[in-house]
């Protein structure tokens, strides 16, 4: 007998979701695959209403895991924070479980956050100092919400992890291999050092990069995707966009108005300012991992492809550090 065949990821077909959604939350929609990432982010239209419906890939985002992120998101809402937020199903849980092939996949359903991403073209000095401003004020929001062990932004999270969905893709790359093993090193004795120790943690959003922000003229700041949030150090937070903009070409201008916006609410310690260099680079080993670990849905080819970038601008800002 032929043995089972093992899935990695199965898609929803938009209409079965569009049914789901509808049977259990109550919102109906036309429905269409938004983005297949991480996750798989559906897209529910109602004349000029939007909602998202985010599938966890199964194994990676555990029951407690999407429940938490949820928390954080009502801790946000009822600190008057200006975030896209989750809406209870029918029976008056947040999550749906969908039994498929793979293994039991977790579900959210999000309202949307009006305007248009603060990178890019479109971005203004106003939008990245705003941007700036939301971002403190998530995080004096936040600095009454208890910490989870399953959703800390530690060494274990950042480093160790990722490291392990990149080993199997550095196999025939010895020389990133090389570059790797003395960037981690550096990190590892940064991260054990006093310098480290003394900068505030709190919840954080963990993906900053400036895609999961919307800006608007009538909303200002809305602040969305907060699928790697948890417990760490607050100035990791900021080094999402300081990685994005370095990569973007844009660090010179961008990242004065940032900070210039966050500051005016909280600001940054000297430790801080002095790890940020350090923090930007556990960004780089963190988002090799995180493609690695995501592009086992899109291929070696395309993973190598990320990979060969992503070193590049590591071994630039290493060189820095």
């Amino acid at each position: 007998m032929r043995p089972a065949l093992a899935f990695l990821n199965s898609t929803l077909a938009p209409d079965s979701v569009a049914a789901l959604v509808r049977d259990a939350y109550g919102v109906v929609g036309a429905c269409t695959l938004h983005y297949r990432g991480t996750h798989d982010t559906y897209r529910l239209q109602n004349g000029d209403g939007w909602w998202f419906f985010r599938i966890y890939r199964a194994g990676l985002r555990t029951h407690d895991d999407a429940r938490y992120e949820v928390a954080v998101l009502r801790h946000a809402v009822a600190r008057g924070m200006a975030v896209a937020p989750p809406i209870a199903r029918r029976d008056g849980d947040w999550l749906t479980v969908i039994d498929a092939p793979e293994g039991a996949r977790h579900a959210v359903l999000f309202t949307s956050a009006p305007g248009t991403a603060v990178r890019g073209d479109e971005a203004t000095a106003e939008h990245v100092r705003a941007y700036g401003r939301a971002i403190a004020n998530l995080h004096v929001a936040l600095a009454d919400m208890p910490s989870r062990a399953s959703r800390s932004l530690s060494e274990s999270a950042l480093l160790d992890r990722p490291l392990e969905w990149l080993a199997p893709h550095l196999q025939h790359r010895p020389e990133d291999q090389r570059t790797l093993t003395d960037v981690v090193a550096t990190l590892r004795a940064h991260l054990a050092g006093p310098i480290v120790a003394a900068c505030p943690q709190g919840v954080c959003h963990g993906d900053l990069h400036g895609g999961n922000a919307h800006y608007d003229v009538h909303h200002g700041i809305t602040l969305f995707d907060f699928d790697e949030c948890g417990y760490g150090w607050l100035a990791y937070d900021l080094a999402a966009f300081h990685w994005m903009a370095e990569r973007a070409g844009q660090l010179d201008t961008w990242w004065p108005l940032l900070l210039d916006g966050y500051e005016a609410v909280r600001p940054f310690t000297p430790n801080e300012h002095a790890a940020m260099p350090m923090f930007v680079l556990l960004r780089h080993v963190w988002q090799l991992g995180y493609d690695a670990w995501d592009n086992r849905f899109g291929g070696m080819a395309r993973a190598d492809a990320d990979i060969t970038a992503i070193m590049h601008s590591l071994r630039e800002h290493s060189t820095r550090t």
